[in-house]
């Protein structure tokens, strides 16, 4: 996604333990599941009770940078798509908290069966009522990174009815490696869509979700999202992880260059991707604190 300047006033250093960084452990069928296709859900992955304490601050976020859009008559298809806000635990100590929960990060590492994450960024995207789709598009294409263990998690922080839509994925897609570098908007939407087609990828939502729940899916993994024709506000927040030990890749041109710059500090090509806004989230170098239960 496109990257923007935030604050520099919070650190990256990591939070006192609390509740949302107690782990969870995923069945094996849901591992598995990631790795066939590219993308899975993990349901009730936070508390109703945690949602219900993090979302005012980053509702507030949004709303202070909403001020800023014209009428949605007025953007481009991007635009249309959702209003988004980027690298929020920059701004906020709550927001922090959230982004770096341990529990959050685990899950994206077991996915990925690596020992470890960093964190790449956040982004809430808040879809407006008559808000316009999310065309297709492969995420990678922005990252700057010399992995393929990238992932996404999506989580909405309201209750999200089927009609309103979750992300649609392109099941498989990541298997096929970077599919076309297009930068998100009409061409790749019209583009991709054809790829799909031609290629035969199955396209799969996971319907209706609760806030709490979570979809996952690697920076490879085509996807896009409908439009949102109801009066609800849809509100998600998303954190993107890659695995530790990750070097910079020397590719850092075109869609690249400002994730370079803002999200990585401009670290060098072949230098280790873990500069001061990539901290360490999985393994925590503090205790453990752990829940188990039988799966997701």
């Amino acid at each position: 996604m496109n990257a923007a300047k935030t604050p520099l006033s919070i650190d990256a250093r990591l939070p006192r333990r609390s509740v949302i960084d107690r782990t969870v452990d995923l069945d094996v069928g849901t591992v598995d599941a990631f790795h066939r296709d590219g993308h899975v859900v993990v349901r009730n992955l936070a508390s109703r009770s945690e949602i219900a304490r993090y979302r005012p601050a980053i509702e507030a976020a949004v709303q202070r940078l909403a001020l800023r859009y014209p009428p949605i008559a007025e953007r481009d298809t991007y635009g249309k798509a959702f209003i988004q806000a980027l690298n929020l635990w920059r701004r906020d100590a709550r927001i922090k908290r959230f982004v770096f929960s341990a529990r959050f990060a685990r899950v994206a590492a077991d996915l990925m069966g690596v020992p470890g994450v960093r964190l790449y960024h956040d982004q809430a995207l808040f879809k407006e009522p008559d808000g316009g789709h999310t065309p297709w598009h492969q995420d990678q294409a922005y990252w700057p990174l010399d992995t393929e263990d990238t992932i996404t998690m999506w989580m909405p922080l309201v209750d999200i009815p089927a009609e309103i839509g979750t992300m649609t994925f392109a099941s498989g897609s990541h298997s096929k490696g970077e599919l076309g570098r297009f930068i998100i908007g009409d061409e790749s939407h019209e583009r991709f869509g054809e790829v799909v087609e031609r290629l035969g990828f199955e396209e799969h939502t996971f319907g209706a979700m609760k806030a709490g729940d979570a979809t996952f899916h690697r920076g490879l993994t085509l996807h896009r999202a409908a439009a949102n024709l109801t009066s609800i506000m849809r509100g998600v927040m998303t954190i993107i992880w890659f695995a530790d030990g990750t070097r910079v890749s020397a590719d850092i041109g075109g869609a690249r260059f400002n994730d370079h710059k803002f999200w990585l500090a401009e670290i060098p090509p072949g230098e280790l991707a873990a500069g001061p806004l990539n901290p360490l989230l999985w393994p925590r170098p503090e205790r453990r604190v752990r829940s188990t239960r039988p799966g997701c």
